[in-house]
């Protein structure tokens, strides 16, 4: 049920219906975590946090991308973590705090270069503002 919820706000923030996105991925959230479901936890929680981009709330955005980072390090999955690192550069140069934004950007960029990812040029888009 976590995944579908989670796939139903996927779909909702696509289609600018952040609103009903934010509430799916809570509930999602909910769920995983009363399943004990680590790893939704922390996809979940990400998700979380770039809703939050999306709306442009970087405070919020920042400090849910802690959490999922947190919780991502924990489960040492690298995906997640390059994913939470962006996350985290986006809202702190947006709060203008360049520098700590390009620590964190530029983690992201190195994790996604290791692991040859297709979000490549995405961290590297977001390296390149926090550097500007």
């Amino acid at each position: 049920m976590a995944t579908i919820l989670n796939d139903l706000a996927g779909v909702a923030r696509l289609s600018d219906d952040l609103a009903a996105a934010g509430q799916d991925y809570r509930e999602a959230l909910r769920i995983a975590r009363a399943v004990g479901y680590a790893e939704g936890v922390a996809i979940y929680t990400g998700n979380l946090a770039e809703l939050a981009l999306d709306q442009m709330d970087w405070p919020r955005a920042e400090t849910v991308a802690r959490e999922a980072l947190a919780l991502a390090e924990e489960l040492g999955r690298q995906e997640l973590v390059a994913s939470d690192c962006q996350h985290i550069a986006l809202a702190l140069v947006r709060q203008g705090k360049k520098p700590e934004a390009l620590l964190h950007a530029r983690r992201a960029v190195e994790i996604y270069t290791q692991l040859g990812s297709r979000h490549l040029e995405d961290a590297r888009a977001t390296l390149r503002e926090c550097e500007a």
